[in-house]
């Protein structure tokens, strides 16, 4: 498996991240398959804490031990937000959107799995909120970073998915367009940027990945393309530990 970086973020000494691909074999790659494993990034080891995705809104909190990392791959969820340093905080996806979150400032970190009925429950807020109630961030100091996903060319939605959006504060004619009676094309970057934007991140600090899942099958997983028989990609970010530094070439 291999990883794509946000412009910007590779450089910073501060984190590690990534954005899984199918890799240069294609193999098939499950969450099993990361179960209790690590990050390994030049000299520094990040044990890999996950959680049992369910498409909803809940966020977690990692606080580091006495808690242990194989525990929270039992943990419903499907958000994660640490300030721990030398943990890797990972989601995985085949076409559900992966979102990083960073503070500077506060030197805290999160990651979103946000698939449609997520971003429907305002998942990318709520973990905004999260992080401003736990670590004291603020809103305008916090990076994110939208990886690849199944984009509006690619990803139908029906009246149900329409009615749950309703339940938002999210105009549907932003993030949908028609595609025929009763069907429409769902963007979710769109729709989960409307919703950091509205938890009060600048505009200039979210970015976004242009990667379809679905249409770029050769580098990714896509469950609506493929069905159930196939992978996850993994997307991670950890906190370095202070003290390290980062070889930049």
């Amino acid at each position: 498996m291999g990883f794509l970086e946000v412009d910007g973020w590779q450089r910073n000494g501060m984190i590690v991240h990534g954005f899984g691909t199918r890799g240069k074999f294609g193999g098939r790659v499950t969450r099993q398959d990361w179960w209790e494993q690590s990050i390994k990034d030049k000299e520094e080891v990040f044990p890999l804490v996950s959680i049992q995705q369910v498409q909803g809104d809940g966020v977690v909190v990692f606080e580091g031990n006495p808690q242990k990392p194989a525990e929270f791959w039992l943990k419903e969820g499907d958000a994660l937000v640490t300030r721990i340093q030398g943990y890797a905080l990972g989601v995985f996806t085949a076409d559900c959107l992966p979102l990083l979150l960073f503070d500077p400032i506060q030197r805290a970190v999160g990651i979103v799995h946000a698939g449609w009925r997520g971003t429907a429950k305002e998942i990318s807020q709520k973990t905004v909120e999260k992080m401003k109630e736990a670590f004291n961030c603020a809103s305008e100091n916090i990076l994110a970073a939208m990886g690849p996903c199944i984009g509006a060319c690619c990803l139908e939605v029906d009246k149900p998915v329409k009615e749950a959006f309703a339940k938002s504060a999210l105009p549907w004619e932003l993030v949908a367009s028609p595609r025929g009676i009763g069907k429409w094309s769902l963007d979710l970057q769109r729709a989960n940027m409307y919703f950091l934007e509205h938890a009060g991140l600048r505009k200039e600090n979210i970015h976004g990945l242009k990667f379809c899942t679905s249409c770029r099958r050769d580098i990714f997983y896509s469950y609506r393309a493929w069905g159930e028989i196939q992978g996850r990609q993994l997307s991670f970010i950890a906190l370095r530990k202070e003290g390290f530094k980062a070889r930049i070439p």
